[in-house]
């Protein structure tokens, strides 16, 4: 593999100064003449398997992703920007036209945010704020919509939670967890309720804000990892930052209203906080839990559900006691 790497490198006019190659979780990590370069395949194997469709899909998004950091850039937002390869692309395929396709980003330096402690999630909100109007005016090729937390079909999943808990209290026997998904059910179940048509306005999101793509440098703020980015209804963006906050147990709360104003204060578009309520209180992680338990048969609960089930049900409280 370090070869392959080594070999994409010289693909993008890359010296390297040393010939170690070190893996982190998105990537391999060099160093070369010019910095810290992160090299990361397009897609995976088993997506390029299924044929030309599945690659082209791969490269489509690259694209996208890379108009929207070439925009995001000249209008002063730090962003971790592809690298051109010799091809003038900001991809390079190895064993040229079939072969698998690779991007290139400088990596990104400072401490991530942290939501533990401060007005970190403040800066970040304006920050998001900012990068959501100046895309708005962007002129990029749209891509799909991206379907996050309220799509799929929910009567489906509301008669299937719904069958699941009459089946336990039919049977009377509870473990530990199925009394958290008994629990689970009365406070969240209610909140999977049918989209309305204003989840179809589409802007462009990032739509994976976690704390360690999100960078102090400074007196600014640097975003890393694009590979989600897609059409989504802004507030998408927003739930996500304040889901990610509750998650982290500030030591602090600053209450999820001051975060709402610290956004639209800086976001041209009025805030629809009837439409974020409904998005926040969507119990994704809820129904993602509770489907993947009781997709199998167990003769016990294992401890890491119940962990997640704890922690779905703590966040879920702590937005509904805030909304």
């Amino acid at each position: 593999m370090e070869s392959t790497i080594l070999s994409v490198a010289q693909g993008f006019n890359l010296k390297c100064t040393k010939s170690k190659v070190f893996k982190d979780k998105f990537g391999h990590v060099i160093a070369t003449t010019q910095g810290s370069v992160r090299i990361q395949r397009v897609g995976s194997r088993r997506g390029q398997s299924q044929g030309y469709a599945a690659r082209d899909n791969n490269i489509a998004a690259i694209l996208f992703q890379h108009e929207v950091k070439e925009h995001l850039h000249n209008r002063g937002f730090a962003v971790d920007r592809f690298l051109i390869s010799s091809d003038g692309m900001p991809f390079f395929k190895t064993d040229g036209v079939d072969g698998d396709a690779y991007t290139a980003c400088y990596t990104q330096t400072g401490p991530n945010i942290d939501f533990t402690r401060g007005n970190g999630v403040l800066d970040v909100a304006v920050h998001i704020a900012k990068m959501h109007a100046a895309l708005d005016d962007a002129n990029i090729v749209a891509t799909p919509t991206k379907k996050i937390g309220v799509g799929g079909d929910v009567a489906k999943l509301q008669e299937t939670l719904a069958s699941l808990k009459k089946k336990l209290l039919k049977t009377g026997r509870f473990s530990d967890f199925d009394m958290l998904f008994l629990r689970g059910y009365e406070m969240l179940a209610p909140h999977i309720t049918t989209p309305d048509g204003r989840h179809d306005e589409k802007h462009i999101c990032h739509n994976l804000l976690k704390e360690e793509n999100i960078y102090k440098q400074s007196n600014r703020i640097a975003v890393t990892n694009f590979s989600e980015t897609a059409q989504a209804h802004n507030l998408h963006d927003l739930a996500y930052i304040i889901k990610r906050y509750i998650k982290a147990k500030p030591q602090e709360t600053i209450p999820i209203s001051k975060i709402l104003q610290a956004y639209a204060a800086n976001c041209p578009k009025p805030l629809d906080e009837a439409l974020l309520r409904r998005i926040l209180l969507y119990p994704d992680k809820f129904i993602k839990v509770t489907i993947d338990y009781y997709s199998k048969k167990r003769s016990f609960a294992p401890n890491t559900y119940i962990s997640r089930m704890q922690e779905c049900l703590r966040v879920g409280t702590v937005l509904a006691e805030s909304l």
